[in-house]
């Protein structure tokens, strides 16, 4: 498969700018709980951005993934499979909570960020476990299952959702994750 885009290459990027916006996420809870004054649009941006992506377009993605291991298995009850479907389910609430705290951040000046940085904690905390699984379980389980009419199908459903979600959404992700420190590694 050396001359085919794998879905699970461009899965392991888009993990590459989830992680550089967890370092970002992690410096804004240290920053609120020294007591430094942020902008809080910027925050909320962040918020934002981070729900928007990983929500609408790279859990999207996964799911697609999940789907086509699940065709070419032939079971839905497969463990790794399963796992992620649940633990999809545990990222929708995380960013429900994670958007209601960062609208009520923006909206109410005088309000603790108390809630916001706990919402911002259980982000950082769930994803790096939720991308190893993924990078070590469940992307080699679906190199190794799909063929290359697969993959390109899978890219080109990426693409697709891409278009859909809105093409920005990626960019406006690594834009709001360029203004916070630490500086966020290529990817």
């Amino acid at each position: 498969m050396n001359e085919v885009e794998k879905s699970t290459h461009l899965l392991r990027e888009e993990h590459q700018r989830i992680k550089n916006a967890l370092v970002a996420m992690a410096g804004i809870i240290q920053e609120i709980e020294k007591g430094t004054r942020l902008d809080r649009r910027q925050v909320w941006e962040m918020a934002e951005a981070f729900a928007t992506f990983v929500g609408r377009s790279h859990h999207s993605k996964e799911d697609f993934l999940l789907s086509m291991i699940r065709a070419r298995r032939g079971c839905s009850d497969e463990y790794a499979v399963r796992t992620f479907y649940e633990e999809h389910h545990r990222v929708e609430q995380l960013l429900v909570r994670l958007r209601k705290t960062a609208n009520e951040y923006l909206d109410v000046a005088d309000q603790s960020a108390e809630p916001l940085v706990g919402s911002l904690r259980d982000v950082v905390d769930f994803y790096p476990g939720h991308m190893w699984k993924a990078d070590h379980m469940l992307f080699p389980l679906a190199d190794g299952l799909l063929s290359e009419t697969d993959q390109e199908v899978l890219v080109e459903q990426f693409g697709w959702i891409e278009s859909a979600v809105g093409g920005d959404a990626d960019e406006n992700l690594r834009s709001i994750v360029a203004e916070f420190p630490p500086k966020p590694t290529s990817a």
